[in-house]
């Protein structure tokens, strides 16, 4: 509706009057034709000396068999599962590696030695913690960035090697060096 303007009253009807009588009510609607009559049925009885058309006896169903065939298309296999992660783990590599992190970490533990034996074991753990959640950061970013990478390029091969052996060099140090320590301080509550 696209005209706005506002509808004018033709006639106020004030209150308390009665309002004026509706107009005469419509003509009723014409009647309907009466309905032909039924024909009526002569009886069985009266067939053999008429010659009256039977009544037609409705057929008996056919039995129907209906065979429907569903195809689902699968799509492409599934590829097979992956093996478990025992089998994925490179043993031998992963023995190099902390066999060649030993003399690394020898450096880092004789640091957090002294700064639990100077500071506090405490400050220790947090000293060793740090460095070992960045280095384990790095390691699991090189390793992404090894698996996505060209196979020819050397780049990111030697980067996830020596992030993996920084890694280990790390938690060896803090492994030998604060473990055992505090489960001796912590037990007797004596500091050795």
């Amino acid at each position: 509706m696209s005209d706005r303007r506002p509808t004018t009253p033709t006639r106020v009807i004030p209150a308390g009057e009665t309002l004026p009588a509706p107009g005469t009510p419509p003509p009723p609607p014409p009647p309907l034709p009466p309905l032909p009559p039924a024909p009526a049925d002569p009886g069985p009885e009266s067939y053999w000396w008429r010659d009256l058309p039977r009544p037609a006896v409705p057929a008996q169903p056919i039995p129907v068999d209906v065979h429907v065939t569903v195809t689902l298309d699968a799509g492409p296999p599934e590829p097979p599962p992956a093996p478990p992660w025992w089998r994925r783990v490179r043993w031998g590599y992963h023995a190099v590696m902390c066999a060649a992190a030993v003399p690394l970490s020898g450096p880092w533990a004789w640091v957090l030695a002294h700064v639990r034996t100077d500071t506090s074991l405490a400050g220790a753990w947090v000293m060793a913690a740090i460095p070992l959640a960045t280095v384990a950061w790095w390691d699991n970013a090189a390793r992404i960035q090894a698996r996505h990478s060209d196979p020819d390029l050397w780049g990111p091969k030697v980067r996830a090697r020596v992030a993996r052996l920084a890694l280990y060099a790390t938690a060896e140090a803090t492994a030998l060096t604060l473990p055992l320590y505090s489960l001796v301080t912590i037990l007797t509550g004596v500091r050795p």
